[in-house]
């Protein structure tokens, strides 16, 4: 599944780079946070260090994006970040932010008209979809 899609993004010119030492694990970053990671989703991520759409504005997640010590203009938990710097000192909604997050594992990331994402639900293994400016309402 992984080299088809890989393959199919090459065609449309996406600019792709695999992990060549693809054995090193997950990172700390998602197993110390997520259960339940879907097992093709954790083959894709080791795969990949990065995969970019042709305009630079959509991007799967990839090793070097769990990176922390990187230098990017995103974070790979970009949007819960902006949502709990929203929600200021309201402890309730930052409460819910954060649950919602540790039950979705943002999987592709785009600026291309707006912030939007897809994640997996840890819950179901599903796919879902959310915009700016309000991410934990997803579709």
């Amino acid at each position: 599944m992984v080299n088809t899609i890989i393959a199919y993004l090459r065609d449309i010119g996406w600019d792709i780079e695999l992990d060549e030492m693809q054995g090193n694990g997950i990172p700390a970053v998602l197993t110390n946070r997520y259960d339940h990671i879907p097992k093709e989703w954790l083959e894709f991520v080791r795969s990949v260090k990065h995969m970019v759409s042709p305009d630079e504005t959509t991007w799967f997640l990839g090793t070097e994006d769990f990176d922390i010590q990187g230098d990017k203009a995103f974070q790979w938990n970009e949007w819960e970040l902006i949502s709990l710097e929203s929600a200021g000192n309201d402890a309730e909604w930052k409460s819910n932010i954060e649950k919602f997050w540790d039950r979705h594992l943002p999987i592709v990331m785009s600026v291309k008209g707006g912030y939007s994402y897809y994640a997996v639900s840890m819950e179901d293994g599903s796919i879902v979809q959310g915009a700016a400016p309000e991410f934990d309402s997803h579709r």
